[in-house]
């Protein structure tokens, strides 16, 4: 146990931490922006839907 925390380099192991914590923020921002920009109501209708329009 003593040979393997001497070989251990705390430098080295906080920047891979630093590089995961990056690569996981890329990774989740286009999913936490799209839930961000979803909770807005849009002004214009879900032409998807198709237009309803009222006769009569």
């Amino acid at each position: 146990m003593t040979a393997y925390r001497d070989g251990l380099n705390p430098a080295k192991i906080a920047a891979e931490i630093a590089r995961d914590q990056d690569r996981m923020l890329v990774l989740s921002s286009k999913k936490t922006e799209q839930k961000y920009l979803a909770s807005f109501p849009s002004a214009l209708p879900d032409v998807r839907k198709g237009v309803r329009v009222k006769t009569g």
